[in-house]
């Protein structure tokens, strides 16, 4: 038995080494991946560690490997999640287990991973797409886990075969999840309804996301050693997601600080009254006196209801983010600016989502090209004979 050393592709493209041992029972060769990347250490490791114990299960017969088990995609599952976790932001795979545990782990948690068929896969998104009334690529997206996981266990050699690659295409559907979210903006008027009708912390907590940009969780995050009253600035460092206070951001340019606006600071000034203690964060739930747990618990105590009592048409909560991008960039603020404020990777993001909302600078845009028209040919053409 001896350790080696295997290149494979990640999900990005790129090239990783990864451990393995090859080992032979019986007569036949056998390979084992170590799920270790080649690093000094895990190398060492493997030597000291794992290597003297896989060598006396080969001697005491628990290597043969037509008695081993294969694992549940439930289990499978959890693994290829871990396996991924370094190149996916916090809310991504947050977003992930979710759609896992809906949709999928009632279905296929409890098979092996050589029992699942394609012909189940079909069924299963055939399903989802008229029970649940699921667009098309946003099925695509929860059966993307599925197939990383066939993925990751054809590469660590459980299978020979990813079945969702024999699954049946699904019919093209009008894409009523990506519709749902479509960016609408509040006007003016429907702001002030609905800060007309929240009250005390609500109306602040409401007033600050309508005029920051925020994401939800950033909202969340804020304490009040990151508001600068004296120089009117907000720091973004840290946000919320599922309860847990997190220190990593969305992108790498979502650690940032923005200009607090002059029509919020009536707002952070009511609620350093409510809230201004030393190390507090500025929103603190009325029953705990603590931080809120997510985005979802905003939405429902406070979002819903308060839309309703207003006589707004419903929108989504994240929806006061792109109000705010989109307002600016429609009263000519600079895009560049706008993107830094909104933390977006890049300009590039910002452009894609909200290039509409660019107002036309110059209403005599073309105007120069009128004296060319003056140079046309004007001769007739040839008289027929």
């Amino acid at each position: 038995m001896n350790i080696y050393i295997k290149r494979v592709k990640n999900t990005q493209g790129g090239i990783i080494e990864t451990l393995w041992v090859n080992y032979t029972v019986n007569g036949k060769r056998f390979r084992k991946s170590l799920e270790l990347e080649n690093t000094k250490a895990n190398y060492k490791r493997a030597e000291n560690e794992i290597l003297p114990m896989l060598k006396y299960k080969l001697m005491n017969g628990e290597l043969n490997t037509h008695n081993k088990k294969i694992p549940t995609v439930d289990e499978y599952m959890k693994f290829s999640f871990e396996l991924h976790s370094g190149n996916r932001s916090e809310s991504t795979i947050y977003g992930h287990i979710k759609n896992y545990d809906k949709y999928l782990k009632g279905v296929f948690g409890h098979k092996s991973l050589d029992k699942v068929k394609a012909s189940e896969i079909t069924l299963w998104q055939n399903k989802l797409q008229k029970e649940y009334k699921l667009s098309k690529s946003y099925i695509l997206k929860i059966r993307g886990l599925l197939f990383t996981m066939f993925e990751d266990a054809i590469e660590n050699e459980i299978l020979k075969i990813n079945p969702v690659k024999k699954a049946k295409s699904l019919k093209q559907t009008e894409d009523t999840k990506v519709k749902r979210l479509e960016l609408t903006p509040f006007k003016p008027n429907e702001i002030n309804k609905i800060l007309s009708v929240a009250t005390n912390q609500d109306k602040n907590l409401v007033a600050t996301l309508f005029m920051t940009g925020l994401r939800i969780g950033e909202c969340l995050g804020l304490s009040w050693d990151c508001v600068d009253f004296k120089n009117r600035t907000l720091t973004v460092k840290k946000q919320i997601v599922n309860g847990q206070i997190k220190n990593i951001l969305k992108t790498s340019k979502s650690k940032r600080i923005i200009p607090i606006i002059e029509a919020l600071i009536p707002f952070l000034e009511n609620q350093k009254k409510l809230t201004g203690k030393e190390n507090s964060f500025l929103f603190l739930t009325k029953k705990t006196n603590k931080h809120y747990h997510s985005a979802g618990k905003i939405r429902e105590q406070i979002w819903v209801k308060t839309l309703k009592k207003a006589n707004v048409e419903y929108r989504n909560l994240h929806q006061t983010r792109g109000t705010f991008i989109s307002t600016l960039i429609s009263n000519g603020e600079d895009i560049n600016y706008v993107s830094k404020i909104a933390g977006h990777e890049n300009v590039k993001i910002t452009l894609e989502r909200y290039s509409q909302y660019i107002p036309v600078q110059n209403m005599n845009f073309g105007s120069c090209f009128k004296k060319i028209g003056t140079l046309l040919d004007t001769e007739s053409a040839p008289k027929k004979n």
